[in-house]
């Protein structure tokens, strides 16, 4: 370990910087470590706790392993944890173990530790993590710099005692507005913990629609994320189907949640098409949160969405519009055809002769003649000619 309290501070950073180049470029050798991920630990105030970390190496090669420590705390609304500077306390000041240990190749070992609660200590929780660093730490003002790969494990102790425990749902909405198109939908909640535990929300999101009829229900926190004292954690669930049931225990269903899908991407109309027709919904639809967290306590909360599948609609819409317009052509064209052979039915059913009205007449005129003239005839015949009647003798 190198001591730099009496050395300028230009050396110093020279130091580290060359040392850095010379770790970058130079050629190391391909070496993995597993090691768990978290743990879970429970003590009492003075308590000795003993324990071992499983720790693989993948390489092939032996490699030396330097152990530090450093508390951690929520910063943001992820979950991630950001790494704190000062280990003199907290739970990194708790820990003792060896500085360093060596792994063969391919080898699998426990690593012992222990962690010493001070007689003091309050309840609630406390967060640090071992590290297995590659190179080992630089001191810079009393404090270890680390350099090189590390890989660490996270250490979640919590301290028996009189503990606040205060949290609930700040907010649940659902992410890009509260108007879509298609699924899926992202609904997120924001769980605020001001008490003095670690807690993790579990609970369900219930999915109603018209009528109150239940239509998905959702893990409300399907990766058992945990949140820290005195943090709000944002959590994300999307519904991607219907009768989509992801709550663990039942049918698990995975997110089909993909950039092309999202609401916030953009996409094409008939992409869009596509996915209204895999999953129709349409109307108004409520969801419900419940939780569970600490010591049986309850957090409730809801929001109100409506799904308007546009672009399915348009296409409907514009087929019964051009339905409607054919079939009423088509009938326009029909009823033409059919007035036109009526009428010409009914004009051949009503001809008559028409004579002309100089031909009749003429033969008005030939008929009173025809008429005189036997008329004439008739009284010579009755009355007869006077020279031809013989006096009486």
């Amino acid at each position: 370990m190198i001591k730099t309290k009496n050395c300028p501070k230009l050396i110093l950073v020279l130091t580290v910087f060359f040392f850095s180049l010379f770790y970058i470029f130079s050629e190391q050798p391909a070496h993995a470590l597993t090691v768990p991920t978290k743990l879970e630990i429970e003590g009492d105030p003075g308590q000795k706790l003993f324990h071992e970390l499983e720790i693989y190496n993948e390489g092939d090669q032996e490699v030396t392993y330097y152990i530090s420590a450093k508390n951690f705390e929520a910063r943001g609304e992820t979950g991630s944890p950001y790494f704190l500077p000062d280990t003199s306390t907290g739970l990194a000041s708790w820990i003792f173990s060896a500085e360093s240990v060596v792994v063969g190749p391919k080898e699998r070992i426990k690593f012992p530790y222990e962690i010493r609660i001070p007689q003091d200590a309050e309840g609630g929780g406390y967060f640090a993590s071992i590290f297995f660093g590659t190179t080992p730490p630089i001191l810079e003002n009393d404090e270890q710099v680390a350099l090189g790969s590390k890989t660490g494990t996270l250490i979640f102790l919590n301290v028996s005692g009189d503990v606040l425990e205060k949290a609930g749902v700040v907010e649940f909405k659902t992410k890009g507005g509260n108007f879509f198109s298609y699924l899926p939908i992202t609904m997120y909640y924001r769980f605020s913990n001001d008490g003095g535990r670690k807690l993790i929300p579990t609970g369900t999101i219930d999915i109603k629609g018209l009528f109150g009829k239940k239509i998905a229900t959702l893990d409300a926190n399907n990766s058992k994320g945990n949140v820290l004292p005195k943090s709000v954690r944002r959590f994300e669930v999307v519904w991607s189907e219907l009768n989509q049931n992801n709550v663990i225990g039942k049918n698990k269903v995975e997110s089909k949640e993909t950039m092309a899908g999202s609401q916030d991407s953009k996409i094409g109309f008939f992409e869009a098409v596509k996915m209204q027709k895999e999953n129709f919904v349409i109307g108004r639809y409520k969801a419900y949160l419940n939780l569970k967290y600490g010591d049986n306590k309850t957090s409730e909360n809801q929001v109100v969405f409506w799904v308007i599948p546009w672009q399915i609609l348009t296409l409907i819409v514009s087929a019964l519009v051009l339905l409607v317009t054919i079939i009423k052509t088509m009938m326009k064209r029909y009823n033409k055809k059919l007035t036109e052979r009526v009428k010409k039915e009914t004009l051949t059913s009503q001809r008559v002769n028409i004579i002309p009205t100089e031909t009749v007449t003429e033969k008005e005129e030939e008929t009173k003649e025809e008429l005189k003239e036997n008329t004439e005839d008739s009284l010579d015949a009755d009355t007869g000619d006077p020279e031809d009647i013989n006096p009486k003798e």
